[in-house]
């Protein structure tokens, strides 16, 4: 089963003191947090969610929703947490259904793998443990733990082809939709 993340957040008490405002386990129960129906070893949690850039650093207000979007807020950005189970152990039948879930089911392309998609968004990734294959339309590169990867609206799916799940962070800013 993907590992719960624990998620702590800062802000100011009313003296203006620094403070964590949030200090809490992510569970598949919060609506912040999406284990696809079908994929119980497949997990995607959102830590922060900003409208805008610049960010906005005032008052104590949670930014997450109760519902995991596949990508950020026109003008913002998205902080996550995705746990990808070894491909032998993945039920793609349910595919649709979650990209469908974070309001992006026409996000899903299927070409050279089930889950192959285009966001728009500048992603930066960064592999915390295991390994995965960045899928792309004509190659593939294998990234692991401590490497770093710029997702630039790209179609692509990740394989993670061991038997090790593949825990990556990543943080998504809206970009400019692609001319191509």
């Amino acid at each position: 089963m993907p590992r719960n993340i624990r998620r702590v957040i800062t802000g100011h008490n009313d003296e203006g003191k620094s403070i964590a405002i949030t200090d809490e386990t992510m569970t598949p129960e919060m609506g912040h947090v999406l284990t696809p129906e079908g994929q119980p070893n497949v997990r995607l949690s959102d830590i922060w969610l900003t409208g805008g850039i610049p960010a906005n650093n005032a008052g104590n207000a949670d930014s997450v929703s109760n519902k995991v979007i596949l990508e950020p807020p026109a003008g913002g950005a998205v902080f996550r947490v995705v746990e990808i189970p070894p491909d032998s152990q993945r039920n793609y039948d349910t595919m649709k259904k979650y990209f469908e879930k974070m309001g992006a089911g026409e996000r899903l392309d299927g070409q050279n793998h089930p889950g192959m998609h285009k966001t728009q968004s500048v992603d930066y990734i960064t592999v915390i443990s295991g390994e995965v294959w960045l899928i792309l339309d004509q190659e593939e590169i294998c990234l692991r733990a401590g490497d770093t990867c710029v997702q630039r609206g790209t179609l692509h799916a990740w394989s993670n082809r061991t038997e090790v799940p593949c825990l990556l962070s990543a943080v998504l800013l809206n970009a400019e939709p692609l001319a191509i």
